[in-house]
């Protein structure tokens, strides 16, 4: 017989701080008192339903909101948690009868149990699915159950991965984000086909900002993230009361301990790999993807470590470049990350409290001409610079170590060496403080009885340019600044192509050099005579401000 008659109206809950919500996905039974006759549908986005029935198998008519549906629920034992309305006798065949607003009618335990189950909601709202399943891997879907009870002593929430069960204590449904917390540990276990990682050794409770392993870190660090993942905050929340910005600490932050064996440290490199940028918010973390290709990795590779995770995720095609591996290195995660120079960019970045590590870059030489990397030391600190050949830097090609707040440089002839990547260490020798560093090509030729102009802002450090000069034959290089407080240094470089060690020279190997350290604003001169004809380098290094600058030579 077809559905005649319709139930109609919305399902609400009170949370902790008085504020109505709509329930979305509440599973809605339209039942009779004295048949049993039942038919059920859940509430839509906006919590609210309509049913249709046959009226005339509904003479006693009333429905049930149940904290259950095929994905969720939350139950107290082996009840799940349910509210009735009154019996509405009698339905008219072909109306409509409205239930208008519903919410539990038991006070705080009602709220608290609607408020835990719409929780669940946000999650399988947030967490990608096509199959119906947590776990896009499953035919048989696994149901999320909540055990909860208003009743007794708060203690640790936890997930009990034997019975596949979350344990709320009385309070947690005020704290949404710890219950989230708790719903990531049974997401794992559920996409990890209940391969849970050991706890054996993780402390209990667990504070984030302490160190443990790499496993607990994993743990606890992927359940952190995915709260601030569902809840779209980097802001942890706690049911004290108190909460935690996971986006600020980076290097540098004592209270916070460092590395991937740091719960905080997790969470916060994961969600900077997702969270959206806002330009110069912060210093090494400029990457940005959607949540869903996080849980791909996590939903398709059992991992008990970041380290493995990052891995896996390279395996799975998404991003573990330099431009990725930035947002773990801004939670004090280093995977080898390489922060990419860009040529003629300067980038100013601070160091850290003592001791600090290395920071480490990426550079290519792309023209076949003279190169330089160089270094702007703020003052009072003091930095050493080294070159090596290859990403993972065991082949040093070259180092700058200077004292105090001298410019240190590289140059490198691609005219003898081949072009291609470089990778720079920034050593911190004094500090801390922060520096600002350049890579720059040089693509054009200073030529015999000519000038040219450079301008620099004053984020950039150095300028190079090839001078072709023949061996035996004297030569005048200026180098004059258009503003008077400008201090600058004129390097000429040259090399031996019989000898490859020569290809890459620091500042202190230059055939002739100039510094204008106590005349600023005055120009700089080199006069000398070259031993081998070739193509030689001339570096600029500006020491204090940006500007424009007359090179000649003569």
């Amino acid at each position: 017989m077809a559905c005649d008659t319709h139930a109609i109206g919305t399902w609400t809950y009170t949370d902790q701080a008085g504020v109505r919500h709509n329930g979305m996905n509440t599973q809605v039974q339209v039942r009779d008192l004295l048949t049993g006759a039942l038919i059920a549908g859940l509430t839509d986005s906006n919590g609210r339903f309509d049913i249709c029935f046959t009226a005339s198998q509904f003479t006693q008519l009333y429905i049930t909101f149940k904290a259950e549906n095929a994905q969720w629920r939350v139950q107290n034992g082996s009840d799940v948690y349910n509210w009735s309305t009154p019996v509405r006798a009698n339905p008219v065949a072909g109306s409509t009868v409205n239930f208008a607003t519903q919410f539990p009618g038991d006070g705080v335990r009602g709220n608290r149990a609607a408020h835990v189950f719409d929780i669940g909601n946000d999650a399988w709202v947030g967490v990608p699915h096509t199959n119906g399943c947590w776990d896009p891997k499953d035919t048989t879907c696994r149901q999320l159950r909540f055990e909860w009870s208003n009743a007794g002593a708060d203690g640790v929430d936890f997930y009990d991965q034997a019975a596949n069960v979350v344990h709320l204590f009385p309070r947690t449904p005020d704290a949404p984000m710890e219950v989230m917390h708790e719903v990531g540990h049974a997401l794992m276990d559920d996409v990890y086909n209940d391969a849970f990682p050991s706890t054996v050794g993780c402390p209990s409770p667990h504070f984030p900002a302490q160190a443990s392993t790499t496993v607990c870190a994993w743990i606890e660090g992927w359940a952190d993230f995915f709260s601030l993942a569902m809840n779209h905050t980097s802001e942890y929340r706690f049911l004290n009361g108190t909460s935690t910005d996971f986006e600020p600490p980076s290097w540098g932050s004592s209270s916070v301990a460092e590395g991937d064996v740091t719960e905080q440290r997790v969470a916060g490199a994961l969600w900077d790999v997702i969270d959206p940028q806002i330009a110069g918010s912060e210093i090494w973390d400029q990457h940005s993807e959607g949540f869903g290709a996080v849980f791909f990795t996590l939903a398709h590779h059992v991992n008990t470590t970041l380290a493995g995770f990052w891995s896996a995720r390279g395996t799975d095609g998404f991003d573990v470049s330099d431009a990725a591996l930035g947002s773990l290195y801004q939670n004090t995660i280093d995977y080898g990350y390489r922060r990419p120079l860009v040529d003629g960019r300067g980038q100013f970045l601070p160091t850290f409290t003592s001791p600090a590590p290395p920071q480490n870059f990426s550079l290519d030489t792309a023209v076949q001409s003279w190169s330089v990397v160089a270094l702007r030391p703020s003052s009072p600190t003091d930095f050493d610079l080294a070159l090596y050949d290859n990403r993972a830097q065991t082949i040093r090609l070259g180092s700058s170590t200077l004292n105090d707040q001298a410019v240190e440089f590289i140059a490198i002839d691609s005219n003898l060496r081949p072009p291609g990547d470089y990778y720079p260490r920034v050593s911190q020798f004094k500090g801390p403080g922060t520096y600002t560093i350049e890579s720059v090509m040089g693509f054009s030729t200073l030529q015999p009885g000519s000038s040219t102009t450079i301008h620099l802002d004053d984020s950039q450090v150095a300028a190079v340019q090839d001078t072709p000069l023949t061996a035996g034959v004297p030569v005048t290089i200026t180098l004059t600044p258009q503003d008077p407080i400008s201090v600058a240094g004129l390097f000429v470089m040259g090399d031996d192509p019989g000898n490859p060690s020569t290809f890459v020279q620091s500042r202190t190997a230059a055939v002739a050099s100039a510094v204008g350290a106590n005349s600023g604003g005055q120009p700089v001169s080199v006069t000398f005579t070259p031993s081998r004809t070739g193509e030689y380098g001339v570096v600029v290094t500006f020491d204090n401000v940006g500007g424009d600058y007359t090179l000649t030579r003569s």
